[in-house]
């Protein structure tokens, strides 16, 4: 009788989630919501005690660097001058150290004198001579100021402000207690002993500099800059070097989210939401059940279906949209006419003249345009879903199905209370990246209808999503607004970390990693 109990309570009960599906629909709404609203008051919550804490950690570090002055030694003392000193000054075994420290002082110094200076000193006016042609007749002047260069290069020395301030408290923090070492008489690490020490314990920092280093540069430097791109004039009027910008304050925000563009605005974002439900959730759903088709066991071949799909992934965009564009294409006077058209005409006879007009160019038809790319999304979309997919089913407890075709459960009861609960608790991490990803879907919108029908100058038309609107106003168009387009960039940016953090963070994967089975 024992055996048949702990042999039962080893089979998972699948009847936990055998509720009606409006039930467990609300259920999930009313969790999400709840929980996304738990989460944001939780980040207002907590941001007067991080200020707080700000405020005292550096109050904090000024004291230690007073206490450390007076506590320290003459040496100690100069190297709050000469970064260091504490360190060289006191044997061979410290030299290699403290030369270190003392090039880092001499290369800030430098920097700021020959680059940070100068462009911090232009940071209010952001230039003031713009480029023009020389006196002479020969060529353009050599002297001129560019604003986007002031702009990016005092960016970067406020960072690298930063982080002298950061060197300069560790500098006096090493110099302290090499002396507070040296006065207990404990031996110096040798240069050969902190070499050993930054390739073992302190491997982790070492590995680490060189990353972060290309981070700040390439993800954090661009952005910041971005974001002040935003309250400035730049625009093909005052495109440097020939002209120059200027801080503007908040009028790009007012253009764009005003009267200039503010119906625009609402209209791409509204579209680029609904893309990105209707792109996620199609290739979702279909690629799911393309994977439950083909691992049913009737099914033979199984390895032949799936190379079949697999060959969608390993033709790159830009060859596949293109090409599908072409043979989507329309021509009223038939003479441009796609493939697609061709087909219906002269195969089944079913359109005249150029044939369909797939993307509403012609007509000026959104529908037609955004029902399509939604369309070919889902084609070139669902093998991906269907690799993941075939993994989870492969891995589900087959002890779930056999207890609940013992308890009379079918097939649809078998997957809503089943296999979709499965897939959701390991895919909705990766859906909700899906998800933000196609809100920046650049290229099968681009590529297949370059925001047409109804685009016309920094007007997007009707399949423009936020990125490729974005995109027009920047490189692709006479007339560039580029603070307009940095205005787009952060208000993109917060949608999609508003859905890449507080609703992953609010999700069952995350809250219920370690409940789930």
């Amino acid at each position: 009788m024992d055996g048949q109990n702990a042999t039962a309570k080893t089979v998972p009960n699948w009847k936990k989630y055998n509720r009606p599906w409006y039930q467990r629909f609300g259920i999930a709404v009313w969790s999400y919501l709840k929980n996304v609203g738990f989460m944001i008051w939780s980040v207002l919550k907590h941001i007067p005690f991080a200020v707080w804490h700000l405020i005292k950690s550096v109050g904090l570090c000024f004291c230690g660097l007073w206490n450390r002055f007076t506590d320290g030694d003459w040496r100690t003392k100069i190297s709050y001058l000469i970064f260091g000193f504490g360190c060289f000054s006191r044997g061979a075994k410290q030299l290699l150290k403290g030369l270190l420290l003392f090039a880092f002082e001499v290369l800030f110094i430098l920097y700021m004198i020959f680059i940070g200076g100068p462009n911090l000193a232009n940071f209010g006016s952001l230039g003031t001579t713009p480029q023009t042609e020389d006196p002479s007749g020969i060529g353009m002047t050599e002297v001129y100021d560019d604003s986007m260069k002031i702009l990016l290069f005092c960016v970067m020395s406020l960072f690298f402000i930063i982080f002298f301030a950061y060197m300069y408290v560790k500098n006096t923090k090493i110099a302290y207690e090499t002396q507070k070492r040296v006065e207990a008489g404990k031996g110096l690490s040798s240069t050969k002993q902190q070499l050993n020490f930054a390739l073992n314990d302190g491997y982790h920092v070492t590995v680490l500099a060189l990353p972060i280093l290309g981070i700040v540069l390439i993800t954090v430097l661009p952005l910041v800059t971005n974001i002040l791109v935003a309250f400035t004039n730049y625009n093909y009027l005052h495109e440097p070097p020939k002209e120059l910008f200027h801080w503007s304050g908040f009028e790009a925000f007012v253009e764009l989210f005003g009267k200039g563009y503010g119906s625009s605005l609402w209209s791409v974002l509204g579209w680029t939401l609904i893309w990105a439900v209707f792109a996620t959730f199609t290739n979702f759903f279909f690629g799911m059940f393309l994977a439950m088709i083909i691992n049913k066991k009737s099914i033979k071949l199984k390895i032949f279906w799936r190379t079949c799909f697999v060959i969608v992934i390993a033709v790159p965009d830009f060859i596949t949209l293109m090409m599908i564009s072409k043979f989507f294409s329309y021509s009223s006077s038939s003479t441009f006419t796609g493939a697609f058209n061709l087909i219906l005409k002269n195969w089944f006879g079913i359109v005249d003249g150029g044939g369909i007009d797939w993307f509403g160019t012609t007509l000026n038809n959104p529908m037609a345009a955004r029902t399509m790319v939604i369309v070919v999304n889902m084609w070139r979309g669902m093998p991906f879903t269907m690799l993941s997919t075939y993994g989870i089913l492969m891995n589900i407890p087959e002890e779930l199905y056999e207890s609940s075709r013992i308890d009379g459960a079918g097939p649809v009861r078998r997957f809503i209370s089943i296999t979709f609960p499965y897939i959701m608790f390991v895919m909705g991490p990766s859906l909700l990246t899906t998800f933000t990803g196609n809100i920046n879907n650049f290229n099968v919108i681009f590529f297949l209808t370059a925001g047409q029908p109804g685009q016309s100058g920094n007007t997007p038309g009707a399949t423009d999503l936020l990125i490729t609107w974005l995109y027009r106003l920047t490189v692709n168009n006479n007339k560039s607004q580029f603070a307009l387009a940095s205005v787009i960039g952060i208000f993109t940016f917060l949608i999609t970390s508003f859905f890449a953090l507080i609703v992953f963070n609010s999700s069952k994967s995350v809250k219920q990693e370690d409940t789930f089975q």
